[in-house]
């Protein structure tokens, strides 16, 4: 494929860059190769990254209006001759056929939303972070929830007395659940697509990445999948099908709320993980063997380079970076 004459339109519509920003190894060397040898392209490889996160995490929860102004804007861009004539064949067709595309799919959404349920869909609210940002919020019944990096929640725009309090996480946050709030139901849930969590009143964080879900309970009481009830100080990790006692420092689970980055006797695969998911990196070791070496310390989460300089530091690595690509040999 020569991707020469790509814009970042065109790198965002290509299914291969989105298994690369989506972090599937198996196209990492192709790109960091194909983005170092043009340096030319950076902005526009920059550009279609935040297009395609933008997509997926708009991608699960949009209410009936947002659809009607998706599809009305869509209209409006295959119709304006003037954007089809000054982008060029290329950057044209992929609007008209991203265009078609989102069309199609809010026709689909609407019709499965009408004969599910035959009415509007309650409006949901999507609070998200980019690489290297957290956020604060505050629910409509007084919970707080912090967000970590490159993460996101869901929850209804309007809370009913007779209604569950639910919020949807993919990412990492921790919760501080108000108790049994006055005029709403005592019941809060956290939904993750394998693990339901059922919260009374209570502080947990929870992070949800790559299949795993990690639980830590400071204060309070919770219940997960409707069966394991998790006590103050309890660590579990849920994968696919089963659970275990994590063993995990609590301090080192909650220290990005501190802003900062700790990690005890942790590979480096796992650094590198954890990286890649709150910075957008694309890290590579040339060496399977490096993927193994244990890695411990700690730095401000404003400057992970501190980080990185250290895992080299440490087991005398060569580090070079070209923008968010980074290899150690």
């Amino acid at each position: 494929m020569n991707y020469g004459g790509y814009a970042a339109a065109d790198f965002a519509a290509d299914a291969s860059f989105q298994a690369w920003v989506l972090h599937d190894r198996d196209k990492a060397a192709f790109w960091a190769a194909w983005q170092s040898a043009h340096p030319e392209k950076e902005s526009e490889l920059q550009e279609a990254r935040a297009m395609v996160l933008a997509f997926r995490f708009r991608s699960n929860e949009v209410s009936m209006e947002e659809m009607h102004a998706v599809k009305d804007q869509i209209d409006n861009l295959l119709n304006d001759a003037v954007i089809k004539k000054n982008n060029g064949p290329l950057r044209s067709r992929w609007l008209y056929v991203l265009g078609a595309a989102v069309v199609a799919a809010c026709v689909v959404l609407l019709a499965v939303i009408w004969y599910g349920t035959g009415s509007a869909v309650p409006e949901k609210i999507i609070v998200q972070t980019g690489f290297g940002e957290t956020k604060t919020v505050q629910l409509p019944d007084g919970s707080v929830v912090q967000l970590n990096a490159n993460s996101s929640i869901t929850y209804p725009a309007r809370w009913q007395q007779d209604k569950v309090r639910t919020v949807t996480l993919n990412g990492e946050a921790y919760f501080n659940v108000s108790k049994s709030p006055a005029g709403l139901h005592p019941k809060f849930r956290v939904l993750m697509p394998q693990v339901t969590i059922e919260v009374k009143g209570t502080a947990f964080n929870v992070y949800n990445r790559h299949d795993n879900v990690k639980v830590l309970l400071e204060e309070g009481k919770i219940v997960v999948n409707d069966s394991l009830h998790m006590q103050p100080g309890d660590r579990m990790l849920f994968t696919p099908g089963a659970h275990q006692r994590l063993l995990a420092d609590a301090a080192q689970l909650t220290a990005w709320k501190q802003h900062r980055l700790v990690y005890r006797d942790e590979s480096l695969i796992n650094v590198a993980q954890q990286l890649e998911d709150i910075y957008g990196y694309h890290i590579q070791f040339r060496n399977k063997r490096m993927e193994g070496l244990l890695f411990t310390g700690a730095g401000p989460a404003a400057d992970p380079a501190i980080l990185l300089k250290a895992m080299a530091t440490v087991h005398q690595l060569k580090m070079t970076q070209n923008n968010s690509v980074i290899i150690f040999e």
